[in-house]
């Protein structure tokens, strides 16, 4: 009974309450200023156009029954965005989506975009381009500019998966998605609104 009692503190500070992990709003101004059902249009330099829906945003937290040994003190959170495209690029990869999920206050969360089975992450990960950021001026066909947005390209900073047919897409911060390239060399850029 001694034995078993002295596992009673240990079980014990595994129990209680856990912090809740928020984004910051620098972080959350990654989700731009979409609103759920939108439409988005994009021209393509072929003459076409494409569009896409913006599905509502999903938000929650892991770790909500606040197992602290385990899963430690945190409950992180995990927020989505899905762009719908009215055209699959990939029969694996339909939707254009933006992650972020955070794990500890102190920390910045991990960004991970997916355009249609193009994946692009702000961490480098084991066996895979290491995928940073990077910023590239981008002006569209309307003459809209952006001088900072984010450049990910097949081989230099994401990985394509399954067959998807996107090869790179340009995300704004403020604007979201604003261009992306086909592997065929079609692009389509973000109409105005």
């Amino acid at each position: 009974m001694h034995r078993l009692l002295s596992f009673l503190p240990l079980l014990l500070v595994g129990c209680g309450d856990c912090q809740e992990v928020h984004l910051t709003p620098e972080e959350r101004a990654w989700f731009a200023d979409y609103r759920p059902g939108a439409t988005l249009t994009f021209r393509s330099n072929r003459g076409g156009s494409a569009t896409f829906t913006v599905l509502p945003r999903q938000e929650w937290y892991e770790n909500t029954n606040c197992n602290k040994l385990e899963s430690g003190p945190y409950q992180p959170i995990f927020s989505q965005l899905v762009l719908r495209p009215a055209v699959s690029y990939s029969a694996q990869f339909r939707d254009f989506v933006l992650n972020i999920r955070k794990t500890n206050p102190e920390r910045a969360g991990l960004l991970t975009f997916s355009a249609a089975g193009l994946d692009g992450t702000t961490d480098a990960l084991l066996g895979k381009p290491t995928a940073t950021l990077r910023q590239q001026a981008c002006t569209l066909s309307s003459g809209q500019s952006y001088p900072a947005a984010y450049v990910f390209r097949q081989g230099q900073n994401a990985t394509a998966y399954g067959n998807s047919r996107v090869r790179a897409f340009y995300w704004d911060k403020a604007a979201g998605l604003i261009r992306y390239e086909l592997a065929d060399g079609e692009i389509f850029d973000l109409a105005p609104r």
